[in-house]
């Protein structure tokens, strides 16, 4: 058996699989399996997987007959997976070379690590690097319900699926299905409340931003903001949770901002009652209308041809 399972759920992805597949047989650590989920894509990726898997006995090609949606398919993806370890690999980004290395070493070194998260570089369409995040700027080991109170108040500073790797045994539960922006989070605070959290902060993966990826889609479903709150009702009781005034001012502002880009494709009655529970209203209206354009103007300067 593999030690790595790299899970890719795909869907209309044919213009960066190639990429993403190439990465992998980039690294400097050899024992993984490739599994490619194919979500009823309209395009040429099952005829692009299937070419990539016909060359190489390390590449599993999996066909949905109909679209499961996201969630589903990243839970196909567990189900198929093998190895010790899992590692996901969104379609549109790319692993560092050293990457498998990195995060295999740190789960065989510490047996009570539950999730490894790593730095990532965030790069456009082309791949041109916009930036670099990281859970901290040090590398560090550190209590997962330390880190829950932290992105819980404020935001998923762990990563996407991409900038990860986890034991498959402790996420045999797979990613809930109602967390459709927020399952990722969600899966972290799970693997969190099991173990530690290691985070590495040297850029192991690269995200890239486009316009066609799920949290724009996400912005105008209004997943981004009810996935906020189901979170926050969830695991904001929990006996861990240091909800002191400072963290709920902190969130409170960041719920605001978040009804504030979806104002657009929110019910009006919902958002009045998002922003009354878990938020300012007069924040909302007051300050969020020139913050937001302050933050518009700041990304045209920063990044003229993405913001047009």
């Amino acid at each position: 058996m593999p030690k790595v399972s790299i899970c890719i759920p795909v869907h209309n992805g044919e213009c960066f699989l190639r990429q993403a597949v190439e990465s992998v047989a980039q690294q400097t650590y050899p024992d993984f399996e490739i599994i490619i989920v194919d979500n009823a894509s309209a395009d040429g990726t099952v005829r692009l997987a299937a070419e990539m898997a016909g060359g190489n006995s390390k590449i599993r090609l999996y066909k949905n007959e109909s679209n499961l949606g996201l969630v589903k398919n990243f839970n196909a993806c567990l189900n198929q997976a093998r190895g010790n370890y899992v590692k996901f690999l969104c379609a549109d980004d790319l692993l560092l070379p050293s990457c498998l290395e990195r995060m295999v070493r740190t789960l065989d070194d510490h047996p009570a690590i539950s999730l490894v998260s790593g730095g990532r570089l965030i790069v456009d369409e082309n791949g041109k690097k916009i930036g670099v995040q990281h859970y901290s700027q040090t590398e560090q080991l550190l209590p997962g319900k330390e880190a829950i109170n932290r992105c819980l108040f404020g935001a998923n500073y762990i990563g996407e699926p991409t900038a990860t790797m986890f034991r498959r045994e402790a996420a045999l539960r797979g990613f809930r299905e109602e967390f459709s922006h927020l399952m990722d989070m969600e899966m972290w605070f799970h693997l969190l409340e099991q173990g530690e959290l290691a985070s590495l902060p040297d850029p192991l993966c690269a995200i890239r931003q486009h316009s066609g990826q799920m949290t724009v889609q996400n912005i105008k479903s209004g997943a981004l903001v009810e996935d906020n709150a189901r979170l926050f009702e969830e695991y904001g009781k929990k006996p861990y949770i240091r909800n002191t005034w400072l963290h709920s001012a902190m969130r409170k502002i960041r719920m605001a901002y978040r009804v504030w880009i979806s104002r657009s494709h929110l019910d009006p009655i919902r958002r009045k009652e998002v922003l009354e529970k878990h938020s300012f209203p007069m924040l909302y209206y007051l300050i969020m209308p020139v913050f937001g354009r302050l933050l518009a103007l700041f990304r045209c300067v920063r990044h003229p041809l993405r913001a047009a």
